[in-house]
């Protein structure tokens, strides 16, 4: 299946073809807010480097978050253009676990960690098997690594993502561009195997953009589900 994978939930934008199972080429800029600019000349380019035509395209998948606002609604917005133009099929892929099924190879279970800014942390976890441990959350830095360390399912746990430096030292850290920020070569191997009916290109935020957040379930890092209370609101969302 030929895919054109999409990622800007975070400063990077990246764009990816993959094709048969293999990964054709991925390009990607690290331009803080410039996705809007950025991204339709890497498409360009990565057509023209490979030399397929957009019309070839059998799918397209784009990350869906949690991350950047602005930067969601971008990948987003630019893969509903080329999927409708084009009459193919587009699906969603979550960012976080975009991370995660980077690790090669995983014998363990991956928690990918971003900064989410006003001091909070996107945190998600997966067993080896991709299967998801712990629903994408947003949780405070200085309650993350108590939290994670008092999951029985995440005892010996690898960690990915830029985020996991805030961590400390008591939890072993993975370090790799797929794996420091979600990318779209990742996307676009995921995507390809994804069920269009299941998979919506939904922007997932996690919390509200705005001072009103959504009424989210008790997170599951939450010390007691009873006990859950929501974080105070910020009128603002940190988009860098």
């Amino acid at each position: 299946m030929r895919v054109l994978g999409i990622e800007t939930s975070t400063r990077r934008g990246s764009v990816a073809l993959w094709d048969a199972g293999t990964l054709v080429l991925a390009l990607d800029h690290d331009k803080p807010n410039s996705h809007a600019e950025a991204l339709l000349p890497l498409v360009a380019r990565l057509f023209a480097e490979t030399g397929i035509s957009k019309s070839s395209l059998e799918r397209i998948a784009v990350g869906t978050g949690p991350g950047s606002f602005t930067g969601l609604r971008v990948g987003i917005a630019l893969g509903e253009g080329l999927a409708l133009g084009i009459g193919v099929p587009l699906v969603g892929v979550g960012s976080l676990e975009a991370m995660a099924r980077a690790l090669p190879d995983p014998k363990r279970p991956c928690v990918a960690v971003l900064d989410a800014g006003r001091g909070e942390l996107f945190v998600a976890a997966f067993g080896p098997d991709g299967v998801e441990l712990v629903a994408p959350c947003a949780i405070p830095v200085a309650e993350a690594c108590a939290r994670l360390l008092g999951v029985e399912a995440l005892k010996n746990a690898i960690v990915v993502g830029e985020g996991a430096a805030k961590l400390g030292a008591a939890l072993e850290v993975r370090r790799g561009p797929e794996l420091d920020l979600p990318h779209a070569s990742v996307v676009a191997a995921l995507g390809s195997l994804r069920d269009p009916e299941r998979s919506p290109p939904d922007p997932f935020y996690v919390r509200g953009a705005g001072a009103t957040l959504p009424d989210l379930p008790p997170s599951p890092l939450s010390p007691s589900a009873s006990s859950h209370s929501p974080p105070t609101p910020s009128p603002h969302e940190d988009d860098s």
